[in-house]
């Protein structure tokens, strides 16, 4: 094998990866801090977008904070599950939802509220 036939079956995985890690995030973070953080009863927002590959798709991980008193907590998290359904996706990404909740009454996800794990479902749920 040639040292140029080489190196090109060599670069070719290197390319491969260097391109999915380029591509876009189908969400804006900024965005999606916004809408939470005009939720009445919000506290704080903290989420980010992270890309978890091209099996996986990407995630919403992060916090937001709660009221302390534990049904306006779940309240306050319902809303703000549907304020991130609204959310624009740009692509037909898989996006996941890995957010909690955080008050002095404890942390609580998605699923303490009844609510999917991912983009596709809060956006059927909420539609």
């Amino acid at each position: 094998m040639t040292t140029s036939r080489r190196a090109a079956l060599l670069a070719a995985p290197a390319l491969l990866l260097g391109l999915t890690a380029c591509s876009a995030a189908p969400m804006d973070a900024d965005e999606l801090n916004r809408v939470v953080s005009e939720v009445d009863g919000v506290t704080s927002t903290d989420l980010k977008l992270e890309e978890g590959g091209a099996l996986t798709g990407w995630a919403i991980r992060g916090e937001i904070g709660l009221p302390d008193d534990e049904a306006q907590a779940k309240a306050v998290l319902y809303e703000c599950l549907r304020a991130i359904a609204g959310v624009e996706v740009s692509s037909e990404s898989n996006v996941l939802v890995y957010l909690d909740g955080v008050s002095s009454s404890g942390v609580i996800g998605p699923e303490a509220v009844g609510l999917p794990l991912d983009m596709d479902g809060l956006k059927e749920h909420f539609s």
